[in-house]
């Protein structure tokens, strides 16, 4: 190999200098880059699935009003057809009662279905804001002040009541 020009104990030193050089730089760099790019997308995913779940549990509670407004259409329907089965004088009574009744128990099914629209709105409208500044902190990569969170919030939600009185 020296009539090559190649020096047995010069390549061994660099074969070694380099195997070092590896094993260093696969400890030092690679592996805690991986890992730290595979947290990042863990987190991400846990929060994706987690506006998933506010979202399919949002549509579950929306199913549930309308079926609450359906029961007490069904139950007014009832109390309206029971009525019409008794006498002519009897009938206007009852049929005036079954109305008052009814009328009382649809605004109250629509005074509990504002007063729980509202409610899941204002918890949505929470767990947007946190996803928000997560995710806004994140991709800044810098903490804001209590103030500055407090007015992105505000500027936030006026931004959402705007786009929902458009819809």
């Amino acid at each position: 190999m020296e009539a090559l020009g190649i020096s047995p104990n010069l390549l061994l030193t660099q074969i070694l200098n380099f195997i070092i050089l590896f094993i260093l730089l696969r400890l030092l760099l690679y592996k805690p880059i991986l890992s730290m790019l595979d947290s990042r997308k863990q987190k991400i995913q846990e929060s994706l699935e987690y506006a998933e779940r506010v979202k399919r549990d949002a549509a579950e509670q929306q199913k549930e009003f309308d079926r609450k407004l359906e029961e007490a259409r069904h139950a007014a329907q009832a109390a309206a057809a029971s009525a019409a089965q008794v006498g002519e004088k009897e009938r206007e009574v009852i049929l005036a009662q079954a109305r008052e009744e009814a009328r009382q128990m649809i605004e109250q099914a629509k005074g509990q279905i504002e007063y729980e629209r509202k409610q899941m709105m204002s918890d949505l409208r929470e767990q947007v804001v946190r996803l928000s500044l997560l995710a806004a902190q994140r991709v800044v990569s810098q903490s804001l002040d209590d103030s500055a969170h407090r007015q992105l919030v505000s500027e936030f939600l006026a931004q959402t009541d705007e786009l929902g009185k458009q819809n």
